[in-house]
């Protein structure tokens, strides 16, 4: 996906901010800021469109904290955006990440209306008790009422599941009311890493995490879902189009207060300061060109986190060297010896096997001591 590229708006926005999350979001911001914000998202989008000039852009992405907390207008706006910009929404993955608490039929309609045609509902858990825990404003009851009018409008739709809190869970059961209540195409599953907050939940132990994660995977992998990414699953031809983007260290603007952009021919990265205000004033925005060292590292972080794994020819293309060179091969060959890497039949792809999918922070620092600059 390397001539391919995608635009992240982040929507910084909550009602109420969950106990475990650690994205920049803020809350009780009145709807005058809300308008100001989207409208400085587009304007912004618009300003820096020409980072993206020599790639095509294939994937549009709001997420949050909660991009239900714009209203009607902001997708028409995004619309209206899109088409100015000469972008064809109908050849791109447009997805809008979606509290199920928070909006009704026409809302979702409009979404669908806009060009929106992806949606990612945050569902975490699919019990009342573990929601408590976790400080989420959204019910079963919510779930229930809502998922089958998102599904009613959309055949793309994802879910995230949140699994290693909430004892004594049912994960089992919870997925199987899940998927009673739409046809999900895509998971994501992530494991929980407790924030530096007081009141964040608490970890499960080592044992309890591991049986939630192979039940998770068990029955996804019954119902025909491949694991393509360390953390996510979908059927064929539903991988998240964005996410591999991030993935295979394409290019993507990141528009929104504590977003971040990186593009790939320059190896310049980009982040807009934690500040709402500053973003609406058009500040905030600092650069940084990455060392070698750093790109190297996020290549092999973000690479070996997929199945399809690292290309080699393509690594050649974008840092002038063969793999090689930078990295030791003894190091790798030590790696796949011990099962945890592999090369493809033609030594052009190396990726981990599934056992070094599970230990894949120990194989990355490794490889990072491995590098030879």
């Amino acid at each position: 996906m390397n001539n391919f590229s995608g635009i992240y708006f982040h929507i910084p926005f909550c009602p109420k901010k969950c106990l475990y999350c650690d994205f920049f979001s803020v809350t009780g911001c009145p709807r005058d800021t809300l308008k100001r914000y989207g409208k400085s998202l587009f304007d912004e989008a618009e300003r820096r469109l020409g980072e993206l000039s020599e790639t095509k852009i294939v994937s549009l992405y709001f997420g949050g904290g909660s991009p239900t907390s714009m209203d009607e207008d902001f997708f028409r706006n995004f619309a209206v955006f899109a088409e100015k910009s000469g972008i064809n929404l109908e050849d791109c993955e447009v997805t809008v990440e979606v509290n199920p608490a928070d909006r009704g039929e026409n809302w979702i309609k409009n979404l669908k209306n806009c060009g929106i045609n992806r949606v990612s509902i945050g569902i975490q858990a699919f019990d009342d008790k573990v929601l408590s825990e976790m400080g989420r404003r959204t019910t079963v009851a919510d779930m229930e009422k809502n998922i089958p009018l998102f599904a009613k409008y959309f055949d793309n739709v994802s879910c995230d599941i949140i699994y290693g809190l909430g004892k004594n869970r049912e994960i089992n059961q919870e997925l199987n009311k899940i998927f009673e209540l739409a046809p999900f195409k895509h998971v994501s599953a992530y494991r929980y890493a407790r924030p530096e907050r007081e009141n964040a939940p608490q970890l499960l132990d080592e044992d309890e995490t591991l049986r939630q994660e192979a039940e998770i995977r068990d029955f996804l992998q019954k119902r025909g879902f491949a694991r393509y990414e360390i953390s996510n699953y979908s059927l064929s031809g539903f991988g998240s189009r964005h996410n591999m983007l991030y993935w295979t260290y394409s290019s993507w603007l990141g528009i929104g207060a504590g977003a971040a952009s990186f593009i790939r021919k320059t190896g310049v990265s980009s982040r807009y300061a934690d500040d709402i205000d500053a973003f609406i004033e058009g500040e905030g925005l600092s650069s940084v060109e990455l060392t070698l060292q750093e790109r190297l590292e996020e290549f092999l972080l973000m690479g070996l986190r997929v199945k399809i794994g690292i290309n080699l020819s393509d690594f050649k293309k974008l840092f002038g060297k063969e793999f090689f060179e930078l990295v030791s091969e003894k190091v790798v060959s030590d790696l796949v010896s011990e099962g945890l890497l592999k090369f493809d039949e033609n030594r052009k792809i190396l990726k981990c096997t599934e056992k070094g999918s599970d230990f894949l922070n120990a194989i990355l620092l490794k490889l990072f001591d491995a590098i030879r600059c």
